[in-house]
């Protein structure tokens, strides 16, 4: 049971570090959205890709293993998380592993305003590019047969003049 509990305690840190790089990650994306380097961001968007798949198959691993942990400490397989497994341990392991979720809470929690930030900048690009794309739109409007832009007449004002 000792090998399960330090196997649980690496995958703990493992999951860590891959937040934190993660962070870090976002951070630069948060940067490359502001500059607003297209090609740099679908890069990105890859990255974004495998710390994705690298964390469901970390979370899938540990997920197994508690399940092994709670059968071996008699704790039913829906019922069974880390606060449970705890209980069960040596005060040394519990406080370890005590420790280590609280990182991995601390590093989820400061990724979430970063993501917030690098949303906002994603959706305000994609407004000023569908402006773009009208203003474009409405731009082959304006074209003669020959390919020469047709005179468009000033737009006028949609509010009273008079107020």
């Amino acid at each position: 049971m000792s090998g399960k509990v330090s196997e649980l305690l690496r995958m703990i840190r493992e999951e860590i570090s891959l937040y934190q790089e993660l962070v870090e990650h976002a951070r630069r994306k948060e940067a490359l959205l502001a500059q607003a380097d297209a090609e740099a961001v679908e890069h990105s968007n890859k990255a974004d890709e495998a710390y994705s798949l690298r964390l469901r198959k970390l979370e899938s691993e540990m997920r197994r293993l508690c399940r092994e942990l709670g059968r071996g400490y008699g704790i039913p397989p829906e019922e069974c998380s880390l606060e449970r497994l705890v209980v069960q341990l040596e005060p040394a392991l519990a406080l370890e592993i005590r420790s280590q979720s609280a990182l991995l809470r601390n590093s989820v929690k400061s990724l979430k305003p970063i993501l917030e930030r690098s949303r906002r900048l994603a959706e305000k690009s994609l407004c000023h590019t569908s402006g773009l794309l009208a203003l474009l739109s409405n731009a082959t409007g304006s074209y003669r047969q020959n390919g020469l832009f047709e005179e468009v007449s000033p737009i006028r004002p949609a509010f009273s003049q008079q107020a």
